[in-house]
């Protein structure tokens, strides 16, 4: 449970940490990753916290809930599943360094869902 707890703890930080980025440097962001839609980061921003407070409720509250830490689990699948959809496909016309910035997040992700997965005996 203790390895459990830590990866969730990490997973809500960086949740939590990149919406407040996505919404507070939305302008910035955009000209980065090359997006012309005001609204992508925002959206994704309020969605992070929202899913932040989800994974900090789970881990303090319901941490021995394994349906609970597999539906966060598959969220964080899926995030790294559309990210590299968006890379595969090229939707967006992404800049390089979006290109970089998300490959490294989904790679990220993908290790805590793995680690979640592993520890959620």
């Amino acid at each position: 449970m203790k390895e459990l707890k830590k990866y969730l703890t990490i997973n809500s930080i960086f949740s939590v940490l990149s919406g407040l980025t996505m919404l507070l440097f939305s302008t910035y962001l955009k000209k980065f990753f090359n997006i012309n839609n005001n609204y992508v980061f925002p959206v994704i921003g309020s969605n992070l916290l929202i899913f932040s407070i989800f994974v900090w409720y789970v881990y303090s509250k319901q941490l021995t809930n394994k349906l609970l830490v597999t539906i966060i689990t598959i969220f964080d699948v899926l995030w790294v599943f559309g990210s590299f959809f968006i890379l595969l496909f090229g939707l967006f016309d992404l800049s390089k360094n979006g290109k970089v910035i998300t490959t490294i997040v989904a790679v990220w992700i993908a290790f805590l869902a793995y680690s979640q997965f592993k520890n959620n005996k």
